[in-house]
């Protein structure tokens, strides 16, 4: 098959916790979809993030045995809350996934968000409070890329204060890609346009999509930097089978991994579920509104049968 160049595919990293009830994990199903994945062609494998409020395997443990299971996709956060992590320590665990898998890491990060207490709770827990992640999140990424590429990084004030910082090793890539996630949220789209390598979202309509991406935009405009060559990612949860049986599938899916039906999930973001040609006109859709690359999760408990009938109905009329 042709590579898969524009094409990711999101690991069950949450999703063998959901389907195992109390029993073990099926944590080698992640390697089993991230090696078929690499085989058949597609560009990266990516994993969740969240410690307590949706539980899951911890990302940058996974991400460092994918690296040594893997040889050429890339290897992705979709997305990390970087707020909830040092950035010392986040940037020497990055440095060193990276030189495990010589230079294949995409740093995806999220500010998440703070609608429900399980997410202010899980703030509190690790000593964030939870009105301090976007700050936090914005000055992480300026230290992790100063101490990537620096010797001696000091940092007088604000969150994270550091006198004299060397870290090694650095990583394989001059720079880790660090693309950043958000909707239609003001600060959250200046963020993509002062910082971010790219721009993850999943806005549930090409019109959101396309009002998000010319407020980054103007944003970049502004502070005279040139966003054109940024990727413009979309993360899309798909259920490819007939119309019914992927509306059943994708709501107990959604139910059970955020604890809501797929009727509410679905006017947050992105779910395209049925048949091969209802994703694929979706696909087509964001690519003509000028999304670039694409993360795909499948919303069912059947991982590796969504993924194979993907890769044969949707991947040939896409790529």
């Amino acid at each position: 098959m042709e590579p898969m160049n524009s094409m990711g595919v999101l690991l069950p990293t949450r999703g063998v916790l959901v389907y195992a009830k109390s029993g073990k994990p099926r944590v080698e199903l992640n390697w089993q979809i991230a090696e078929t994945a690499e085989r058949i062609g597609y560009d990266s494998v990516w994993v969740g993030d969240s410690i307590t409020s949706k539980p899951r395997l911890e990302p940058l443990a996974v991400m460092a045995a994918l690296a040594a299971r893997t040889s050429r996709v890339k290897i992705g956060t979709a997305v990390m809350l970087n707020a909830l992590r040092h950035p010392v320590h986040l940037a020497h665990s990055v440095a060193t996934i990276d030189n495990i898998s010589d230079g294949r890491i995409i740093l995806g990060l999220g500010a998440g968000r703070s609608n429900n207490q399980m997410f202010v709770d899980e703030h509190s827990n690790v000593g964030v409070p939870i009105e301090e992640r976007a700050g936090r999140m914005e000055e992480s990424i300026d230290l992790m890329r100063k101490l990537w590429t620096q010797d001696n990084v000091s940092n007088a004030d604000g969150f994270y204060p550091l006198n004299g910082v060397t870290l090694e090793p650095r990583p394989v890539q001059e720079q880790v890609p660090i693309w950043l996630s958000s909707n239609w949220v003001q600060r959250g789209l200046g963020r993509v346009a002062a910082q971010g390598d790219g721009w993850i979202t999943n806005v549930p309509s090409t019109e959101m999509f396309t009002k998000c991406l010319g407020r980054i935009e103007d944003k970049a405009s502004e502070m005279g930097r040139d966003v054109t060559k940024i990727k413009r990612c979309l993360y899309i949860s798909v259920n490819l089978n007939d119309e019914d049986n992927a509306i059943d599938e994708g709501d107990k899916f959604m139910r059970a991994y955020y604890g809501i039906p797929y009727e509410v999930v679905s006017k947050q973001l992105l779910c395209v579920f049925g048949t091969a040609q209802k994703i694929i006109d979706a696909i087509h859709q964001y690519k003509g509104a000028g999304a670039d690359y694409f993360i795909v999760r499948f919303a069912s408990p059947n991982q590796m049968e969504q993924l194979d009938k993907f890769t044969e109905a949707v991947v040939p009329a896409i790529n």
